[in-house]
């Protein structure tokens, strides 16, 4: 189903293996103040910017292709002899990469609040609906994980829905940092709880240095 979220963020979810959809997923690795982030692509949709330091670490087959950077174009160049030629990124991918990158620079500069950037979320159904009420949560403000169990009508499954959160493989701009628990600590990210503070510091106003959010 395609839904779009009070964020702005475009959401096309799919519970499927990335082989089910017939798309190859590629990556592109782009810079940050809270690290390298690795963004990954599959088709037309965005499924995965991914922190340098994620834990548990993505497999290749979630990362896919390494691509061309977000400001060329893709690699066309001809083959050296004797050598075959390797897939190219398809235009549809890189451009959706380069989207990517875009927003994310902008979010980190202060000039965006809301990702328009396509997002597919693939997970199971109740991971996808967690995913889904992380989107709706507005730029700079927080909720505990008991607001969105309640939410899907769930009050009683805070815990699975933290580790929905923390299973939630599109990082920033499915904003799960922006939940903690019901006392207000900040809890389990999957870069750590320093990186997940100078997120919710930077949508504050407190922008902190770039080497500070790491732990």
């Amino acid at each position: 189903m395609d839904s779009s979220s009070s964020t702005g963020t475009s959401t096309g979810t799919s519970t499927g293996p990335a082989a089910e959809h017939g798309d190859e997923r590629w990556y592109v690795e782009v810079s940050s103040p809270v690290g390298p982030l690795r963004v990954v692509a599959e088709g037309g949709m965005i499924v995965g910017p991914y922190h340098g330091d994620h834990s548990p670490a993505p497999s290749q087959g979630r990362l896919g292709r390494p691509a061309t950077g977000p400001d060329t174009s893709p690699r066309e160049e001809a083959p050296a002899p004797g050598r075959v030629a390797g897939p190219v990124t398809p235009d549809r991918t890189m451009a959706v990469l380069r989207r990517a990158a875009a927003e994310l620079a902008e979010y980190f500069a202060g000039t965006r609040r809301a990702f328009e950037v396509p997002v597919g979320l693939q997970g199971t159904s109740f991971q996808v609906g967690v995913w889904e009420a992380l989107t709706r949560i507005p730029y700079g403000q927080r909720r505990s994980y008991r607001d969105i169990a309640e939410e899907l009508d769930n009050p009683r499954m805070g815990r699975a829905v933290g580790a929905a959160v923390r299973a939630n493989p599109v990082s920033i701009i499915v904003p799960g940092h922006r939940v903690l628990s019901s006392a207000g600590a900040v809890l389990g990210y999957s870069a750590g709880t320093g990186i997940k503070t100078a997120l919710l510091d930077l949508e504050s106003g407190r922008q902190r240095g770039p080497e500070s959010g790491r732990q």
